[in-house]
């Protein structure tokens, strides 16, 4: 009971201390270790040196100072500790304790070894010097030694905490060193056991109850945020239940940084729960805030304090503690004499809470800082039963009000419903009435929809078939997708190039209609080859007919595929030649230019644009056309190097093509799987 009590003050920022006077000597019998009081003596002699002789029992200590072993640091001054230390007691033993179990405690954030006449007992963390020592605190859990023998000894620490001024600066931790005590196995196992249990079920069974209130109410304020008061409720639930986590983290941690870290964020949790109980009192009881306000302005002045590391912050912190709190009980009264809906409910766990509080808080000052209450009198059990009542008084209050609350509103709801039934058999029939007319209309809507996806999916093809038809598929996709097409090299691909000969004296013994339409045929002719071989059709210029293999998909054959086709156009002009001269028509014959090599492809222009390509490749694939002879298929010596294993060929030596000096070139004669 009595240690209960002290964790509801510790978590509302409410430090004790138990003061024990150190003895000048001490004697260890079996009849001391049974005193309840017997901390080791605070003054120890200490050395700031660190050599492992200082645990014998024969090293001469005479020169070392005395120094208590808390290492207590202040604003003013500090210890003469500069991270490490030995500490040492002499101490008598009788023969009640020799030979026999003991059990010591410690408790520290640094890291410790502990002898006794040079022999190390129990080692706590590792110390390794400033930057890799590892930080334990053992918690006051009891380990079993002995002494063998009667006589004097010495009790030897070595002692290390290199973050002691840093802990002191950032989480205010005073205490540098270490504390221990000694006493029976039994007693100290039976006390910490009893203690551990109870205390970790009590503050982890608080945390997780006041933070399942605080879902619930936050969620109640999701659902119905113009009630702003179970917002509230739910932030001061969630900082008492984290207050009670961290007050078991504080108890089972043996992480000195972790432990001292959760501690550091106490303060804020307090200044944030005195805040909500304030605005959940004004929605409920007042509708003001200017009280509301000033309990904001405080909380934000001691949070500050706190983050800057303003020692004096707890008072402020009290100080809002204790105006919420008379706050709380004054309007709670006001509001019962008012007789304002719900008062009495949830007034009564406010106002038993506070005044539970009020009541610790006036026994820890008056007391200085101790509460003692016997668990085995009627008085400690008394406090037990009210310590019990105050810690649910709140949530079963709220909880009461609630469900006063929602039964007043079902009772409203009730009569609400019967008005919203007669309201319904009389706007039935004109539902059932609008119901038939959309329905007709949404037939009409959905046929009239029918038709007109119909009709976009019809002129979509036609668009898309038109684009395919201008641009190669995979360009045209780019572009659909992308808005734009970028420009790309493209290394290997076959470039050819027809012209007919004599065109432009033809075109004069022509009428324009047949020219066009003998244009046309042979043009149309050129397509369908092309197409069968994989080739893209760039572009035609008057007479001029231009495409490439090898693009905008990159293959391997394009070569092959080039000049079979452009074979295969050779043939249909020398078949469409004998048809025109048995008709007594004037006839047109085809000069063909291949050429192989790196070209750069892409879309030019914004209106009618087209897919074209560049680079020197085509200008050759040009001379090459106008290099041969009307009848006869002309390449170049890199495109030969690639189909000379698929067709014959007649090497024409080097020829002189205009702007490009002299260039292998070859008649393609046919090919190697014909007979």
């Amino acid at each position: 009971m009595k240690k209960l009590l002290y964790a509801i003050l510790f978590l509302f920022s409410v430090l004790t201390f138990c003061k024990v006077e150190a003895k000048e000597k001490y004697l260890l019998t079996r009849d001391s270790l049974n005193d309840n009081s017997n901390f080791i003596p605070k003054n120890w002699l200490f050395s700031n040196g660190d050599d492992s002789c200082m645990a014998s029992l024969t090293y001469n200590d005479s020169q070392w100072k005395e120094e208590r072993t808390s290492l207590i640091f202040s604003d003013t001054s500090k210890p003469a500790f500069n991270g490490i230390g030995w500490f040492r007691l002499h101490f008598i033993s009788d023969t009640t304790v020799a030979g026999k179990p003991l059990a010591m405690t410690v408790t520290h954030y640094g890291a410790s070894e502990i002898y006794i006449d040079g022999k190390q007992i129990k080692k706590f963390g590792t110390i390794n010097g400033p930057d890799s020592s590892e930080y334990y605190d053992p918690r006051e859990v009891p380990f079993i030694f002995s002494i063998a023998e009667a006589g004097e000894h010495v009790l030897a620490v070595r002692y290390a905490n290199y973050e002691a001024e840093k802990n002191f600066k950032t989480f205010g931790r005073a205490k540098a060193g270490f504390e221990m005590m000694i006493g029976m196995p039994d007693d100290f196992i039976s006390q910490k056991n009893q203690r551990s249990l109870a205390l970790t079920f009590l503050l982890v069974l608080l945390g997780g109850i006041f933070l399942a209130l605080c879902f619930i109410h936050l969620f109640l304020f999701f659902y119905h945020r113009s009630d702003q008061s179970n917002l509230f409720f739910s932030i001061f639930m969630f900082c008492i239940g984290v207050l009670f986590i961290i007050g078991f983290i504080t108890y089972a941690s043996t992480s000195p940084s972790f432990s001292m870290k959760s501690i550091f964020i106490v303060n804020p949790l307090v200044v944030i729960a005195c805040i909500s109980l304030s605005g959940f009192i004004k929605e409920l009881f007042l509708k003001s805030s200017w009280r509301f306000n000033v309990i904001i302005l405080i909380g934000v002045v001691s949070f500050l304090m706190h983050i800057f590391g303003i020692s004096e912050y707890a008072y402020v912190t009290v100080g809002l503690i204790i105006t919420v709190s008379f706050e709380a009980v004054f309007t709670v009264i006001f509001g019962m004499i008012k007789r304002v809906k719900g008062a009495r409910i949830i007034g009564t766990g406010i106002l038993f809470f506070t005044l539970f509080i009020l009541t610790l808080f006036a026994i820890a000052l008056i007391n200085e800082g101790k509460f003692d209450v016997d668990d085995s009198t009627t008085s400690g059990q008394i406090w037990e039963f009210l310590l019990a009542l105050a810690v649910i008084s709140i949530p079963v209050s709220m909880s009461l009000y609630q469900a006063w609350r929602f039964a007043s509103i079902n009772k409203d709801l009730g009569l609400q419903l019967e008005q919203v039934q007669m309201l319904s058999l009389k706007t039935l029939a004109q539902e059932k009435e609008k119901k038939k007319i959309l329905e007709a209309q949404k037939e009409t809507l959905e046929e009239e929809v029918l038709l007109r996806t119909e009709e976009l999916r019809t002129e979509k093809k036609k668009s898309d078939d038109l684009l395919f038809n201008i641009l190669p598929m995979e360009v045209a996709n780019e572009l659909k997708e992308k808005g734009s097409a970028d420009a790309k090299q493209f290394e290997d691909v076959t470039v050819m190039f027809t012209d007919f000969k004599g065109f432009t004296q033809l075109s004069e013994k022509l009428s324009p209609a047949e020219l066009v339409t003998e244009i046309h045929t042979c043009f149309k002719a050129f397509d369908d080859i092309i197409g069968r071989h994989n080739i893209e059709k760039i572009k035609t210029i008057g007479d001029s007919y231009m495409c490439a293999g090898g693009l905008p998909v990159k293959n391997t054959t394009n070569a092959v595929d080039v000049v079979s086709a452009a074979m295969e156009i050779q043939e249909f002009m020398d078949k469409h030649l004998l048809l025109r001269k048995s008709e007594g028509k004037e006839i047109f014959e085809i000069r063909i230019g291949v050429h192989t090599g790196s070209v750069v492809a892409g879309i030019v222009g914004v209106k009618k644009f087209a897919y074209d390509i560049w680079g020197d490749t085509v200008n050759i694939a040009s001379r090459m056309e106008s290099s041969g002879e009307a009848g006869k298929v002309n390449i170049s010596g890199s495109t030969y190097v690639l189909v000379k294993d698929k067709f014959s060929c007649t090497h024409r030596g080097k020829i002189n093509a205009k702007n490009k000096g002299e260039i292998d070139m070859y008649f393609v004669n046919r090919s190697l799987g014909e007979g």
